[in-house]
C-alpha cells in the first residue's frame, strides 16, 4: 500500500481583479486564484505534474513486477499519455482565459476522469493525483476549486489503500483513510484561508496607513501654507501698525509744530521752515502709502463692501455653505476697513472649522459713529462659559481694540454663533 505525504492546500491569494466580499468566517470556503509566482515557482507548477505522472507510472510498473498484483499496468499507460497531453492543453487554456474560465473547467473535469481511470488501472497514480491540491487554486475558483480538493482526497485514498479491489474488501479502511485525507485537506484550506484573511487585513491596513499618511502630508502642507500666510499677514499688520503709530504720527506732530511757528521775518529761516514742512508732508504721504500697501490685499483694488462681498462669496464656494452679505446701508469706505476684513476672515474660518453651519449671514452697517460688522451662523453653537476661547477670538478682539473698537461674541449650544465687530467710522 503506497502512502503519500499530507495533502497540500490550494494556493490562495488575491487575483488580478477585485474579489467579491464573501463576508466574515468564510475560512476554508474561500478559495481564490493563486498569486503570481516567481520564475522558479512557475516552472515547478508547470513541470512538476508531468514528472510526477511519469514517476507514478514507473513506480506502478516496478511494483507490478515485485509485490503488486495485476496485469493492467500497461493499460494505465493510455490515460497516462492522455494526461500528459491534457496538461499542455490546461496550461495553454489557463494562459488564454485565466483561472475559472469555462473551457478550463471542462478540461479539468476531463482531467479528473482520466486520473480516476489511471488510479483504477495503476494505484500508484495516486502519486500524481497529489497535484490536484495545487491545481485547484491554479485552474479553478470558488466552489469548483473546493470540489476538486475533495475529489483529490478521495482519489488519493483509493490509490493509497492499493486500488479499487482493496476498497471493496476493506471499505472501512478506505473510509477512514479518505476521512483523514479530507480532514487534512480541509484543515490546510482553513489555515490558508485564515492566512489569506490576515494578509488581506494587513494589505488593507497598509493601504489605509498610506492614505492617512498622504492625507496627513496634505494637511501638513496646508497647515504650513496657512501658517506662512498667517505669519506674513500678522507681520504686515504689525509693520502697518508700527508705521502708523510711530512714523506717521510722529510726522503729523512735526507738521503741526511747524504750522504752529509764527511768522518769521528772516527769509532764509522762513525758507528752511517751508522746506522742512514740505519734506515732512512728503514723508507722511509715503508712510500712509506704506500703511495702505501693508493692509489686506482685498482692499487694494476694491472698496470695503466689494472686498467683503468677494471674501464671503469665495468662502461660500470653497466650503459649500450658503453665505450672504447684507451691505445695503453700509459705507463704501471705512477708516479701519482692513480690521473688518481681518475679522471677517477669522470669523468665517472659525465657522468652517467648528460650527457645522448650513447658512451664514454677514451684515455691514453703520451705528452712530461706528461701522458694525456682524457674522451669524446657524451651526451647533457653544457654551462660551464652559469653553476656553481660542487665539482666533483673542486676535479679533485685539484688532478691534487697537483701533478703538470692540468685539462681541454670543452663542448657545444648538443655536449658532454671532460675532459682532465695531470700529470707529
Amino acid at each position: 500500500m503506497a502512502m503519500l505525504p499530507a495533502p497540500a492546500v490550494p494556493r490562495t491569494g488575491p487575483g488580478p481583479g477585485p474579489e467579491p466580499d464573501l463576508g466574515p468566517g468564510t475560512g476554508a470556503s474561500s478559495v481564490r486564484p493563486a498569486p503570481e509566482q516567481g520564475p522558479l515557482g512557475e516552472k515547478l507548477e508547470v513541470w512538476m505534474p508531468p514528472v510526477l505522472l511519469l514517476v507514478s507510472w514507473s513506480v506502478g510498473w516496478i511494483a507490478s513486477r515485485t509485490w503488486m498484483t495485476g496485469d493492467l499496468i500497461l493499460w494505465a499507460l493510455g490515460p497516462t499519455l492522455l494526461l500528459l497531453a491534457l496538461r499542455a492543453a490546461l496550461e495553454r487554456t489557463r494562459r488564454a482565459g485565466g483561472p475559472g474560465s469555462r473551457p478550463l473547467e471542462l478540461l479539468y473535469a476531463l482531467h479528473l476522469v482520466l486520473v480516476a481511470v489511471a488510479i483504477l488501472l495503476n494505484p500508484m497514480s495516486c502519486i500524481y493525483a497529489f497535484v490536484g491540491y495545487l491545481d485547484s487554486g491554479r485552474f479553478l475558483s470558488g466552489g469548483r476549486a473546493r470540489a476538486v480538493v475533495v475529489a483529490t482526497a478521495l482519489l488519493s485514498a483509493v490509490g493509497q489503500v492499493g486500488g479499487i479491489g482493496v476498497v471493496a474488501a476493506e471499505t472501512w479502511f478506505f473510509v477512514g483513510l479518505a476521512a483523514v485525507n479530507l480532514l487534512i485537506a480541509l484543515g490546510m484550506m482553513h489555515l490558508a484561508g485564515e492566512r489569506e484573511r490576515i494578509l488581506d487585513e494587513r494589505e488593507q491596513a497598509l493601504a489605509e496607513n498610506d492614505r492617512v499618511h498622504r492625507e496627513n502630508f496634505r494637511l501638513h502642507e496646508q497647515l504650513m501654507a496657512g501658517a506662512r500666510r498667517a505669519g506674513a499677514g500678522e507681520e504686515r499688520d504689525r509693520l502697518s501698525r508700527e508705521i502708523h503709530d510711530t512714523v506717521a504720527q510722529g510726522l503729523v506732530g512735526v507738521i503741526r509744530q511747524l504750522e504752529a511757528v509764527g511768522p518769521v521775518d528772516d527769509a532764509p529761516s522762513r525758507q528752511r521752515l517751508e522746506i522742512a514742512e514740505e519734506a515732512a508732508r512728503d514723508c507722511l504721504l509715503e508712510a500712509r502709502r506704506a500703511v495702505e500697501a501693508l493692509g489686506p490685499h482685498q482692499l487694494h483694488d476694491a472698496d470695503l463692501v466689494e472686498a467683503l462681498s468677494a471674501l464671503v462669496a469665495r468662502w461660500a464656494r470653497t466650503h459649500r455653505v450658503v453665505a450672504t452679505l447684507d451691505a445695503d446701508d453700509a459705507p463704501r469706505e471705512a477708516r479701519h476697513g482692513d480690521v473688518l476684513v481681518r475679522v471677517a476672515q477669522e470669523a468665517l474660518a472659525n465657522v468652517a472649522r467648528h460650527a457645522g453651519a448650513r447658512t451664514v449671514t454677514a451684515t455691514l452697517s453703520v451705528e452712530e459713529r461706528m461701522v458694525l460688522l456682524r457674522i451669524a451662523d446657524d451651526g451647533r453653537g457653544v457654551d462660551l462659559d464652559a469653553v476656553e476661547r481660542g487665539h482666533g477670538l483673542a486676535n479679533m478682539a485685539e484688532r478691534t481694540r487697537r483701533v478703538g473698537g470692540d468685539l462681541d461674541v454670543t452663542s448657545a449650544v444648538g443655536r449658532g454663533t454671532t460675532v459682532t465687530a465695531r470700529v470707529p467710522r
